[in-house]
């Protein structure tokens, strides 16, 4: 128990590649892809370590992903040549510290679930990262702003 300890803990401490992009979906993406791959990603990225966070409001789409740099960038890379999406755009990428989404292996929450004035800040973020015209970190107000969204999901109706 105690070596399963410390081998998280120095997990911690070692630097994490944050990516995140933005992407639209088309007409091959159905009404289950969604839960679809929010249940097929869990055990992949857990076994990866891949910790990230997707959020989809009216077919645009913003996710971010942390671990490893090159189980994130191959994520990425499949991810890039899935035929559900379109436009897809990376607009962050670069080493970390620490995670920001540590105890997140990916919450697939839909923006039309949260209130009006939340799906309004997730508009306008994606519209602000999807006009970037080269890579900048994501910021923690921004991560913590998908979070929230992503919680809206799984609160009861």
């Amino acid at each position: 128990m105690r070596s399963t300890l410390l081998e998280v803990s120095r997990a911690d401490l070692a630097t994490v590649y944050r990516l995140a992009y933005v992407s639209e979906t088309n007409d091959f993406f159905g009404p289950g892809d969604l839960a679809d791959i929010e249940q097929k990603s869990l055990s992949r990225n857990m076994g990866l370590d891949i910790t990230g966070i997707l959020v989809m409001d009216e077919g645009k789409i913003l996710q971010i992903l942390e671990g490893e740099r090159q189980s994130v960038v191959d994520l990425f890379d499949r991810i890039s040549k899935d035929p559900r999406h379109e436009s897809v755009k990376q607009v962050a990428g670069s080493e970390q510290h620490h995670r920001l989404l540590s105890s997140w292996s990916l919450a697939a929450g839909q923006a039309s679930s949260a209130p009006e004035g939340l799906r309004d800040d997730f508009r306008q973020l994606h519209g602000r990262l999807s006009s970037r015209d080269r890579l900048e970190d994501i910021s923690a107000e921004e991560v913590e702003l998908l979070k929230v969204i992503a919680l809206f999901r799984s609160m009861p109706i």
